[in-house]
């Protein structure tokens, strides 16, 4: 579902001559018959604002004259929609006598953008207002499908609830009585419209993008549903398909038509249905799509991604990720993505939920260091959650300061201060929030990522300083930088809050050069201090790729090992009387001899369990120098004679282990 179209090129022959008289209604009769005049038909498009009444007024004299005595019908409409008073869609409409359905509400239906599993996408206009929107109708019986209902009306609660410029907003919604099937009322939601391409369309259209712009797009997906996590909604069906982009490289998520509230009534789900699209539903939304939470939308989130760096969907099989043993890696398909991203997405998509990323806000982090300015032309990026101004500082290391957004949060009870505060810091290039009081300033700290907070002393409600303490319990903010303000406390005092945890502070009256500079001084601060933890993340997580590395490597080395010692005893079987149980007997009396001499004190120190593992494993080996030896020799009865040739080799070079071992343990046996 897209909540935009392509231009259409109309010519007014090809409609008159392929577009036969449809069934007529008896709203609006229409006839091929040339009737002198036509203003009855004009007053009624007018009177039920299919026809803008502004838009019939602002033609000429002459050129109302000329409809007004068109010899028919189509003939009329046809001038209507070249004079762009009608859409070609809404010619069809009328024609087929349908004009019911172009007005819904107080919007007049122009253009079919789409159509959806929940409904039919419509671009429209407010008769009054004339502003363009996206409306979204439901045509069903609701006698016949009451659960659709439900879930149209439970896409319209969810959408309501959430403000975000990564989120398509709704506007508004009703219900339009007798427009629909057999006479059915018709619900709509109205959208805001967003010029633009459906994700997957630009896709298919393009083909894959470069890893900036997928990044870009995922990290401000994981934005907004950030938000919807808040307010305990899950989307549960996060695919390119439910994403447009816009000409600025921004993305906008819709579709909440299946989403969890968190108060709904989830018998709307029908136990056991398949709610979703199949390969880019997680495993366990595939088994149960009730009980899912914010993981779900992750899995599809990182979905979502793999197809916009492949072009291909994740899940060849029809079964999805059901019938998967780990998720898709991107480097078979892309050899330039980095590895350490194609880690990134495998959290992503883990089909374990212990494995896989917590929450969308977590999957920002992981993104992080893959987000850049400036991915879709000269757009700057500005996503609404601050943590992208970590993103842009860490994965952009030579940007000039311009390019790094800071969010800033002024807290003081007097407007005046936060209005100086918010125009000097805005003149810098920070996005800046204020708060009143000591309790909205905590829940703004708690629900949104800020690099810097001016935090006065004096709050009603609650003080400065048990702002600053509570501010500092958040873990998740380990560098966020507090200057503490205050007129009627003094410098000493001030400084005494230095040690639990603020920054810096001022005294008012303060300028706006020590305003700026203070701030300029702690950003510059947090600027190093995030960039020290995002190389530490790196270098972790390459550690962790390494040592995943090395021991899948010792692995297959103890495999090939244990096939080797395996393959020459049997060669010393065969040259020996002794079958292949007495070695599995012999390894077992090694095992206990090892176990007997790490539980002895005399030994504790000297041995472990990898040494006794290794000699379990050696022990088939005991006889090994048969295997060189010569038959005549091997196989002579009775002792050696000098006349035979002896030859020898060491074999164990350091202190044997029997010898260490015989005294302890060996004479207890």
């Amino acid at each position: 579902m897209a909540f935009s179209a392509s231009p259409i090129h109309f010519r007014a022959a090809s409609i008159r001559q392929g577009c036969p008289m449809l069934a007529i209604s008896p709203k609006m009769e229409l006839t091929r018959t040339p009737i002198p005049g036509h203003s009855s038909m004009i007053q009624r498009l007018l009177s039920t604002f299919i026809l803008p009444a502004d838009g019939w007024d602002g033609l000429g004299e002459t050129e109302r004259t000329q409809l007004d005595n068109a010899p028919d019908d189509d003939t009329l409409l046809t001038g209507l929609v070249g004079c762009q008073l009608l859409t070609p869609y809404q010619f069809g409409r009328i024609r087929a006598g349908e004009t019911h359905s172009l007005i819904l509400g107080n919007y007049r239906i122009l253009d079919k953008i789409g159509c959806g599993g929940m409904g039919v996408v419509f671009k429209a206009e407010h008769h009054k207002l004339r502003q363009p929107v996206a409306l979204k109708a439901l045509y069903v019986s609701a006698d016949h499908n009451r659960r659709a209902l439900d879930r149209f009306f439970r896409e319209v609660q969810a959408v309501t609830q959430l403000k975000h410029p990564n989120i398509v907003t709704a506007l508004d919604a009703g219900e339009q009585p007798g427009a629909g099937p057999q006479g059915a009322p018709v619900p709509y939601l109205v959208m805001e419209y967003v010029p633009g391409t459906n994700l997957e369309d630009l896709v298919v259209r393009v083909g894959p993008l470069d890893t900036d712009q997928a990044c870009f797009i995922t990290y401000q997906l994981a934005d907004a549903l950030t938000e919807a996590h808040r307010h305990d909604l899950v989307h549960r069906d996060i695919k390119p398909g439910n994403v447009i982009v816009t000409p600025d490289g921004t993305a906008k998520l819709l579709d909440f038509g299946i989403a969890r509230l968190p108060t709904g009534d989830e018998r709307i789900t029908k136990h056991g249905a398949q709610l979703g699209t199949i390969g880019y539903m997680a495993p366990e939304q595939v088994r149960n799509a009730r009980d899912v939470d914010a993981r779900a939308d992750v899995f599809g989130l990182g979905a979502s991604l793999f197809f916009m760096l492949t072009g291909r969907d994740p899940f060849d099989s029809p079964a999805g990720s059901m019938g998967a043993l780990t998720p898709p890696r991107i480097r078979d398909y892309r050899s330039d993505v980095s590895p350490a991203l194609e880690l990134v997405l495998m959290k992503l998509m883990a089909l374990a939920l212990a494995d896989r990323v917590p929450n969308a806000d977590a999957a920002m982090r992981e993104l992080q260091p893959y987000v850049k300015v400036g991915t879709f032309g000269d757009r700057r990026a500005e996503p609404s959650n601050a943590s992208v101004h970590l993103a842009l500082q860490a994965a952009n290391v030579d940007a000039t300061p311009e390019t790094r957004i800071s969010r800033i949060l002024v807290v003081d009870d007097l407007p005046d201060i936060r209005r100086v505060c918010k125009m000097a810091l805005q003149n810098d290039g920070a996005r800046v929030d204020e708060a009143g009081t000591g309790p909205d300033a905590i829940e703004r700290v708690e629900t949104r990522d800020y690099d810097l907070v001016l935090l006065d002393v004096d709050l009603p409600g609650c003080s400065g300083e048990q702002v600053l303490k509570r501010i500092r319990q958040q873990s998740r903010l380990p560098f966020l930088k507090v200057i503490m303000l205050s007129g009627r406390t003094s410098g000493d005092d001030l400084s005494r809050m230095l040690p639990i945890g603020a920054d810096d502070f001022l005294t008012k009256p303060f300028s706006l050069v020590q305003l700026r500079s203070r701030v300029k001084a702690a950003l510059h601060l947090k600027e190093a201090q995030d960039r020290s933890e995002l190389l530490k993340r790196h270098l972790t997580t390459l550690n962790a790729e390494l040592e995943k590395s090395v021991s899948s490597r010792d692995s297959e080395l103890i495999h090939a090992r244990g096939a080797m010692v395996l393959a020459l005893a049997k060669l010393v079987e065969q040259r020996s009387a002794e079958t292949g149980i007495h070695l599995i007997r012999l390894q077992m009396f090694v095992r206990i001899l090892g176990d007997m001499a790490l539980r002895t004190p005399a030994y504790a120190n000297r041995l472990d369990d990898c040494y006794v593992q290794t000699m379990e494993d050696c022990a088939p080996l005991h006889d090994i120098g048969k295997a060189a030896v010569p038959d005549n020799v091997l196989n002579k009865p009775g002792c050696l004679t000098e006349n035979v040739k002896v030859t020898g080799s060491i074999v164990l070079t350091s202190r044997p282990f029997y010898r260490r071992l015989r005294p302890a343990s060996l004479a207890t046996l």
